[in-house]
């Protein structure tokens, strides 16, 4: 069979999410080609996408089929399977065989039945990949590193001291669940369409076919409502922030980019814009309002980016700072400095 190469190489990139770091799960950092798609599992999400042309069926080793068509200069690809093996031929002078294991081993089955697809309400995505920057890495508290997706249409996550909620304009099609973090952080890069429901998991579609099964936490989500009322003085901060933060983001890199964070430092008419690496740091100064006791907060660089570019007006009170926008609140717990 004739297959493109760029075509292929796109659907293995979508579903690469899904393959697992470490093969705790037999074919779990495989590729599984079944009825015309290419499927990947991790026991947390579960990925697939169409492959127009594809004739296979079973499991190839990721790592070498996704190195391998990096390689090849040759757009039309030709792939026979003989015996336990897929040949790729790019050109008549070469050739290569991945093993193909045509007895799939992967618990595909866990997933269950996909409920009826609903369409996902438009600021979904967007309410989404906001509250996740708040969501906790602590996993001693593991529902702190979820979202939570009500069905009333709120969406808030919290490490117990950040906490954004958002209010979409109508409620969700689905009922209420948890949808991990580092889930979340996937879904939020498919940018899906629709919505089903299923035993212990979430499923998400795309325009283009995609399939994307979460599962989820089962866990009840702390009432964080008493905290969101903040009574203080008013601040605004300066618009030169917001370039001040493109700079302290080169020193904010982390492994995990909810582990990254720059520190805002207010005092005496001045903020500071911090940043810290294991081989270099940032410290800027810009001139602002603000007269009271110097305070501190610290704070992932893109969630900040994405206030700033709605609003530059918070609240500071004895021990909270709030922003608040159009259907979404940010509150962050503040350093006093001694």
């Amino acid at each position: 069979m004739k297959i493109n190469k760029t075509e292929l190489q796109k659907a293995l990139e979508i579903v690469k999410p899904g393959l697992a770091n470490k093969e705790m799960i037999e074919h779990s950092t495989s590729f599984a080609f079944i009825n015309g798609q290419v499927k990947t599992y991790n026991d947390e999400i579960s990925l697939s996408h169409p492959v127009e042309g594809l004739e296979i069926e079973g499991a190839v080793q990721a790592t070498e089929l996704y190195q391998l068509l990096s390689k090849l200069k040759k757009d039309d690809i030709e792939i026979t399977v003989e015996s336990n093996q897929i040949i790729l031929k790019a050109s008549a002078r070469s050739a290569a065989g991945l093993t193909l294991q045509q007895d799939i081993k992967l618990p595909l089955e866990e997933i269950g039945d996909v409920g009826k697809w609903k369409t996902l309400p438009e600021d979904f995505i967007r309410h989404v990949s906001f509250a996740v920057g708040s969501c906790s890495r602590d996993m001693s508290k593991p529902v702190l590193t979820c979202v939570h997706v009500n069905k009333d249409g709120r969406i808030e996550g919290s490490d117990g001291f950040r906490i954004a909620r958002c209010e979409l304009e109508k409620g969700m099609p689905v009922k209420t669940f948890l949808l991990p973090a580092a889930s979340a952080i996937q879904m939020v890069r498919l940018q899906p369409t629709k919505i089903a429901e299923g035993a212990g998991w979430i499923h998400f579609q795309t325009k283009a076919g995609t399939v994307m099964s979460c599962r989820v936490f089962e866990d009840e989500f702390p009432d964080v409502t008493a905290f969101l009322e903040v009574e203080g003085i008013e601040v605004i901060f300066p618009r030169t922030i917001l370039e001040s933060l493109d700079r302290a983001s080169v020193f904010s890199k982390r492994d995990h980019f909810l582990d990254e964070h720059i520190t805002v430092v207010l005092e005496d008419n001045r903020m500071k814009v911090k940043s810290k690496s294991l081989t270099g740091w940032f410290e800027e100064e810009l001139n602002m309002k603000y007269t009271d006791d110097s305070i501190s907060f610290d704070i992932t660089p893109y969630l900040l980016r994405d206030i700033l570019n709605e609003t530059l007006t918070c609240i500071i009170c004895e021990d909270r700072l709030k922003f608040e926008g159009g259907g979404w609140v940010y509150i962050t717990t503040l350093k006093i400095n001694e």
